[in-house]
């Protein structure tokens, strides 16, 4: 393996990009579906 320039951040900083909008795509098409899917057929209650 090739040794790195001095000097770089040792993660690539776009591996964190990409982690984080999949992260923050889950979670917002998550919620989406809670309210679109699951609060409009109106929960069971007891």
């Amino acid at each position: 393996m090739s040794e790195m320039p001095p000097g770089l951040p040792r993660h690539p900083i776009g591996t964190f990009a990409f982690v984080g909008a999949y992260a923050i795509a889950f979670v917002v098409l998550w919620f989406a579906i809670y309210l679109l899917i699951y609060m409009a057929r109106q929960p069971v209650t007891p």
